[in-house]
């Protein structure tokens, strides 16, 4: 019933075509449903020898099938403008819920699983639509139409249906709840074949990179099997089905016109009658027998649909303020006060973390992997809320603001940047969509990615492939910085940004990124996660993490005069101008 309740709350989002199309689409099916009347009628007037009077009966018949089919061709029109409508505010409600989960949410879900999982809840949208909103109306006035009819005959017509409808009706429910319990255990070994699917397009590179197509092969053989099996067990239900729900409708056809037939033979009712009854019989039985089989479908498509309209209550951890605040005058002071944070709310990443940062200064955060650099970014960013303590913004707490409102004002460059499947001009400006060409063009100049470029197949319009496959790692992340120097937030996170480049570029960058955090009209504050001696000598603070936890503040100098600290240790296992992390320390 949620499924349904769910659902009618999209369809009524645009209840007027809604409406407006089920009138004629009603009219037409009453219309349509009057031919075993028509047929009961013309019977008597033959009998009577009023010819004239019968093809006037004819004419007219042929005048409402007319009208029937014009009426149910605006019907359809008009709904299905509905149904469509209502696909699309689903699908983007299903998105726009999915952008607003958080980070754990994705880094936990498997892509191709959830790509599979929303085509499958569109396509049984569409059935479902179709199914309750069209057939399962014309079987209701069809049964309307019948039990009236046969209500001017005798008692033993509708007891028979009755009995034989509940019959089949309960031996369909329960062939359904198969249906359906098969259909969840295929679904997921489908989801397991469209992830490995996706994994193996993805991470092409790699599988050639270790010469392991036939141990991916083999991998997707295995999964093959159990989804052939799946599969053939969820066939299996439909064979059951057309074989035990057949056959009681074909049982009921001929039960229903074997009773009329003795009633005709014992002058109970008369020839137009039974031609009332068996018209009605082999119109309707069929028209149950096809309903049935579209339950079934609907049966197929329930798990789909639930699926697909259960992401909606996939829970938002990070979730926006119900009164957010606004920060008037923007300056760019950040302060952490007593911060914890844990992934698995066990063991803590962060411990009492409490740094002030001012306005425009640049802040280096070193330490030994894993000692929390990179989640005190993602806990600025609010890609995850700290678990005690708080973290401000010139003197407004993050969580007071939107996530919206928060990510303009902090901009981040990732270690490995990802880029659409789009073109360079478009993964440059999307940082700032209002951006003029003329400033999309200068940040890439600034970036130094103007010349490579301008050396692609098709310019700035070149295609970059999925995640930006077709560039090396080196040119995504030039990009990356082009983005944020389009984008100028005030607050700039710069996560190993600089990694993946060659020197002769990395001071390239290096001095774009530094005009623009030291620009003296407009200054801008740095958290600067980097192993290069460049970039760390330069900043103006340097913040040593050891396990969640600050063990030491100062300037360069300051550090690298204390004896037995960690960052004299760090930078004792220097190598080609790069601070090691302490992974071969021991």
């Amino acid at each position: 019933m949620k499924i349904f309740l769910r659902l009618y709350r999209f369809i009524w989002q645009r209840k007027w075509p809604f409406i407006l199309g089920s009138i004629p689409m009603v009219a037409a099916m009453v219309l349509n449903n009057l031919a075993p009347f028509f047929v009961k009628w013309l019977t008597e007037t033959v009998q009577a020898d009023q010819f004239d009077q019968a093809f006037n009966l004819l004419f007219l018949f042929a005048g409402l099938l007319l009208t029937a089919n014009i009426l149910e061709n605006i019907g359809y029109f008009v709904t299905d403008k509905n149904m469509v409508g209502t696909s699309n505010a689903i699908a983007q409600a299903v998105l726009t819920h999915i952008h607003n989960l958080d980070f754990a949410y994705h880094t936990n879900k498997s892509s191709g699983k959830l790509i599979s999982l929303m085509k499958r809840g569109d396509d049984a949208f569409f059935a479902y639509y179709d199914i309750i909103n069209r057939q399962l109306l014309n079987l209701a006035i069809s049964f309307g139409m019948m039990i009236f009819a046969f209500t001017s005959l005798r008692a033993g017509y509708l007891i028979f249906v009755a009995v034989l409808l509940c019959l089949t009706s309960l031996v369909a429910t329960f062939l359904i709840k198969l249906n359906i319990q098969k259909r969840q255990a295929f679904n997921d070994a489908d989801d397991d074949v469209s992830s490995a699917r996706v994994d193996n397009l993805v991470n092409f590179d790699t599988v050639k990179y270790f010469a392991n197509e036939k141990f991916e092969q083999s991998r997707f053989a295995k999964l093959l099997r159990i989804w052939n099996r799946r599969l053939q067990d969820y066939f299996f239900t439909f064979r059951y089905f057309d074989g035990l729900v057949g056959n009681l409708i074909n049982f009921a056809l001929v039960g229903i016109m074997f009773i009329a037939l003795r009633d005709l033979s014992q002058n109970v009712i008369s020839l137009a009658e039974f031609l009332l009854v068996t018209t009605f019989s082999m119109t309707l039985f069929p028209k149950m027998m096809h309903l049935l089989f579209s339950m079934r479908e609907l049966a197929k498509k329930n798990t789909d649909l639930r699926t697909y309209l259960d992401l909606l209550d996939e829970p938002i951890a990070v979730r926006d303020p119900e009164s957010p605040k606004k920060i008037a005058e923007l300056q760019g002071n950040i302060t952490f006060e007593q911060v914890d944070f844990a992934y698995d709310k066990k063991q803590l990443v962060l411990e009492d973390f409490s740094l002030q940062i001012e306005a425009g200064e640049a802040i280096a955060l070193v330490g030994f992997s894993g000692a929390g650099k990179s989640t005190v970014a993602k806990l600025l960013m609010r890609m995850y809320d700290s678990t005690s303590g708080q973290i401000l913004i010139d003197d407004v707490a993050i969580n007071d603001l939107t996530k919206a409102d928060l990510r303009s004002i902090v901009g981040v460059v990732p270690q490995d940047p990802l880029l659409f499947n789009n073109s360079v001009y478009f993964n440059i400006a999307y940082a700032n969509h209002q951006a003029s060409k003329t400033e999309v063009l200068a940040a890439a100049k600034a970036a130094q990615v103007d010349a490579f470029i301008k050396d692609l197949p098709n310019g700035y319009e070149t295609i970059v492939g999925e995640r930006g496959i077709k560039l090396s790692g080196g040119q995504r992340q030039r990009l990356a910085i082009a983005r944020i120097l389009l984008e100028k937030p005030k607050i700039i996170i710069l996560d190993e940004a600089t990694s993946s480049l060659d020197s002769a570029s990395e001071q390239i960058i290096q001095a774009a990124f530094w005009n623009l955090v030291r620009d003296q009209k407009n200054p801008r504050t740095s958290i600067i996660i980097a192993h290069r001696l460049s970039t760390i000598m330069q900043a103006d603070r340097i913040v040593v993490m050891d396990q969640g936890k600050i063990a030491e503040i100062g300037t360069h100098d300051e550090l690298i005069e204390r004896d037995g600290g960690i960052y004299q240790r760090l930078w004792s296992l220097q190598k080609n101008g790069f601070i090691g992390d302490g992974e071969s320390e021991s």
